[in-house]
C-alpha cells in the first residue's frame, strides 16, 4: 500500500453539493484555504487531499473517499483526528465512517498491551467469553464495594471494575479504596482481576497507575473521551497494564447518525489504536439505543486485522439479562466480555449467585 491514508465520509446530497463538500473537506483539512485560492501546483498535488468517486447511500447522502499523505498525520492520534475530522467536524451533516491506514502509519502504534490472547493467558481462561461486572452504586462504602467484588470473584467472575462514576476525592482516598477492594478479591483465591477507575487530575494519572500496579493489580478502567485518547496511548506505552476503555462522554461523537464519527470507527478502531485492550460499549436493547448491527460492527473492528496490533476485546454492557445471553453469543462470539452490572448485582442470591448464573449461560 502507498503511504497514503484513506478517509471515508458521508455527506449530504444532491450529487453536485456532495462533490463540493468533498472538495471543501480535502482543502479544509490540509491547506485550509478557499477552493479558489491560487495554490502552487506542488502544494495542490502533494498536500491537498484527493477526492474519489461519489457513491449514493441511504437518506439522500453520498459516500466519498478522500486520501491524504500519511505523513500529514505524523504518526500521532491527535494529528490524525485533526487531519481527517478537524474543521470538517464543524460542518453539519458530515460523518467520518472509515479510515484505512497504511502500514507506515500503523507502525508508530504498539496498540493493546495484552489484547485478546494476552488477557486469556493472564486469566488462564480459554474457549468462552469473559464475565465482568461493575461496582455500584456510587455512595457505597469501601467495605461494601470490597464485599461485592469478593462475592463476584467467588461466583466465577473474571473482571470486576469500578463504575466509571467512581472518582475519589483525593489521592489518599484512591489508595485506600483500591487496596481494600484488591485485598478482598485476592483473599478469595480466585483468578479474578480488579480494575480501578484511573481518573483524577491529569498530573496524578501516572502516579495513580503506579499505585494500582504496585498493589499487584493488572489493569485499569479509563475514560479516553474524558482524559484524551492520546493520554491513554501514552500511559499504555509506559506501563504494561490492561486498559479497559469506557465510552463515557463520547456519545456526542457518534450518537447523532447524520454527523460525527461512525460508532465502530471510534469505539473499535480508534480505541484499539490508542491502546485499549478492552473497549466497552452499550449493548443493543439497553438504555442507549445502539442497534445490533452497530454493536456487531464495533466487535468486528476491535478484532479485525490492523497491522501488527493485537485484537481488542469487545465488551458490550447494559441491556443484558439471563434471557438474552443467546443473542450475546450469536452477536459477539467467544472472544467477547459480557459486562453485566445491575442485573448481576441485584440477583436474588447476590453477586456470587449472579456470577454463577451468567457463567452457566456461557457457551463452552
Amino acid at each position: 500500500m502507498s503511504d497514503r491514508l484513506f478517509a471515508v465520509y458521508e455527506v449530504p446530497g444532491p450529487a453536485a453539493e456532495a462533490e463540493k463538500t468533498a472538495r471543501a473537506i480535502a482543502y479544509e483539512e490540509t491547506v485550509e484555504v478557499p477552493l479558489e485560492f491560487p495554490l502552487p501546483a506542488r502544494i495542490r498535488e502533494e498536500v491537498v487531499g484527493r477526492v474519489g468517486a461519489l457513491t449514493p447511500v441511504s437518506g439522500g447522502k453520498f459516500r466519498v473517499e478522500i486520501d491524504f499523505p500519511a505523513a500529514l498525520a505524523g504518526g500521532r492520534i491527535g494529528t490524525l483526528l485533526n487531519l481527517t475530522f478537524g474543521n470538517a467536524s464543524i460542518w453539519p451533516g458530515v460523518r467520518l465512517v472509515d479510515i484505512v491506514f497504511p502500514d507506515s502509519f500503523l507502525a508508530s502504534f504498539p496498540g493493546p498491551n495484552f489484547g485478546v490472547a494476552g488477557l486469556r493467558e493472564l486469566l488462564g481462561v480459554q474457549g468462552r467469553p469473559l464475565l465482568a461486572t461493575a461496582l455500584k452504586p456510587m455512595g457505597s462504602s469501601d467495605e461494601e464495594f470490597a464485599a461485592a467484588a469478593a462475592a463476584f470473584a467467588r461466583g466465577g467472575g473474571d473482571i470486576v471494575k469500578d463504575d466509571q462514576n467512581l472518582v475519589d476525592a483525593s489521592f489518599a482516598a484512591f489508595e485506600t479504596r483500591v487496596s481494600r477492594i484488591a485485598e478482598a478479591v485476592a483473599a478469595t483465591g480466585d483468578k479474578c482481576l480488579y480494575f480501578p477507575h484511573l481518573a483524577g487530575p491529569q498530573e496524578e494519572l501516572e502516579d495513580r497507575l503506579r499505585v494500582v500496579l504496585g498493589a499487584g493489580l493488572k489493569g485499569v478502567l479509563i475514560c479516553p473521551a474524558i482524559v484524551g485518547l492520546d493520554t491513554m496511548r501514552s500511559l499504555a506505552s509506559k506501563r504494561k497494564a490492561v486498559f479497559m476503555a469506557h465510552p463515557a462522554y463520547s456519545g456526542s461523537l457518534y450518537a447523532e447518525r447524520s454527523h460525527g464519527i461512525e460508532h465502530s470507527l471510534y469505539l473499535g478502531t480508534l480505541m484499539r489504536l490508542a491502546g485499549a485492550d478492552i473497549t466497552v460499549f452499550p449493548n443493543a436493547g439497553g438504555r442507549f439505543g445502539f442497534t445490533r448491527e452497530e454493536c456487531r460492527a464495533i466487535a468486528t473492528r476491535s478484532r479485525a486485522p490492523l497491522g501488527s496490533l493485537a485484537a481488542s476485546w469487545p465488551a458490550p454492557g447494559g441491556g443484558m439479562s439471563l434471557d438474552n445471553t443467546g443473542s450475546m453469543t450469536e452477536d459477539f462470539g467467544q472472544d467477547s466480555i459480557w459486562l453485566v452490572g445491575g442485573r448481576l448485582l441485584m440477583h436474588p442470591g447476590g453477586p456470587e449467585a449472579g456470577a454463577q448464573a451468567f457463567r452457566a449461560k456461557m457457551p463452552v
